[in-house]
């Protein structure tokens, strides 16, 4: 077979894609499937790939083939902070594949800006908050009217997916983009959030168990009212360790203030039992759970921070809770595996679920108005156009349950 001609780019640009994929040099030319040394040489310009190893370099670091033909580097995301605290994740090292949902959000926000400009709808400005951040209480209580939620809608969405896309609604009318990402570990990252004046992004793992991703999702709407954008694990933290740290602590209890009312949560009957001693019975933190739709993580974290529990007990439960998401996730697995033997979860409610209700809405209008081309909506969407049918089938489908 002859062999395909040089390709005639710079090499910055490999340098530049390389990094920003989070990859180092011997990672990258592992998965290339060339030598180290011959990598290092297309980077400083000794050497040049042919286009068939540029195509392959394009699919490796997750950019476009053209992006490698412009005369310098563009100007790429800007890194988030980063607030994790989980044993595995070490702080300042994304990974690649982090990396890559990290610049779908950016890619997202702008597609979903150029259609609400396309459509000639206005982009309310981000919401913001005029309290003061030294008591998360009212700040919490203050971010929850924001929202528009009453105690009473959320006792009524008992169902976890219904109150997740209750919850998940409330915050996309206040034009936050609300995403979920599909293949990164929790013990990496439960959450993100990205802070603009205009279409501000909230990114949820949607391995996450349904509760869970309701407490990221009040935690990273906390960041968006700050303008304090980051990846963040949501995990309690007992003490700051510096700014970062305490920004974490007060976004957590904020969440919590917005999932679970003070003055509501103290005068629950469960709790009025003096005899527990700060220590809960599983079956009062699960009522508890169920009555506010949150996590049962999030109930323990509520009472340790009103001084209901201590710290022990919560770190008790947390290991406990791991444990068991641990097997939730064991049979999740296996459940897809059964699930792909049989045909699988439809990978168009995926995209719903991913892209949200809102995003693909806006793509169709745009293309059935003649707007933008197939072409565009087919980048928009992550589909092909023969896929469309089912997309829009699937999106009538599953309607509110769109987890």
């Amino acid at each position: 077979m002859a062999r395909t001609p040089d390709a005639l780019i710079k090499p910055e640009l490999l340098v530049w894609a390389r990094q920003s994929a989070g990859l180092r040099l011997d990672a990258a030319a592992a998965k290339l499937r060339v030598p180290e040394d011959r990598l290092r040489s297309w980077e400083t310009g000794e050497a040049r790939p042919t286009i068939a190893q540029l195509r392959m370099a394009a699919k490796v670091y997750k950019r476009p083939l053209a992006i490698f033909y412009l005369p310098e580097p563009p100007l790429d995301f800007q890194p988030l902070r980063d607030y994790r605290r989980v044993p595995d994740a070490q702080l300042g090292q994304l990974s690649p594949e982090l990396l890559a949902v990290i610049r779908r959000a950016h890619a997202i926000r702008e597609a979903a800006l150029e259609l609400r400009e396309l459509a000639d709808e206005p982009v309310s400005p981000a919401p913001k908050l005029d309290e003061e951040t030294t008591d998360p209480e009212r700040y919490g209580a203050a971010a929850r009217a924001l929202l528009g939620v009453t105690l009473a809608q959320q006792a009524a969405w008992r169902d976890p997916r219904r109150a997740l896309n209750a919850w998940l609604d409330a915050v996309s009318a206040l034009d936050v983009l609300v995403l979920q990402a599909q293949s990164i570990a929790v013990q990496e990252m439960r959450g993100f959030s990205i802070s603009t004046d205009r279409l501000p992004v909230v990114v949820l793992n949607g391995g996450d168990f349904p509760r869970g991703r309701i407490f990221t999702l009040l935690h990273e709407f906390a960041h968006v009212l700050l303008r304090a954008d980051g990846v963040c694990d949501v995990l309690p933290r007992r003490q700051a360790r510096g700014p970062t740290d305490e920004i974490e602590i007060f976004c957590n209890q904020v969440a919590a203030a917005a999932l679970m009312p003070l003055d509501a949560f103290r005068s629950e009957p469960a709790l009025q039992d003096p005899s527990a001693e700060r220590r809960w019975s599983e079956n009062t933190i699960g009522n508890l759970s169920e009555k506010y739709s949150t996590s049962r993580e999030a109930v323990v974290r509520r009472l340790y921070s009103i001084g209901l529990a201590d710290w022990d007990f919560l770190q008790e439960k947390e290991a406990e809770y791991r444990a068991a998401y641990k097997a939730f996730r064991e049979e999740q697995k296996r459940k897809r595996r059964e699930e792909e033997r049989s045909g699988g979860p439809s990978y168009y409610r995926m995209k719903v679920r991913d892209l949200g209700r809102g995003f693909i809405e806006s793509a169709l209008d745009a293309y059935y108005r003649r707007a933008i081309t197939g072409s565009d909506l087919s980048e928009y969407l992550e589909i092909k156009l023969n896929g469309l049918p089912k997309l829009e089938a699937e999106l009538a489908a599953t309607g509110g349950a769109r987890d």
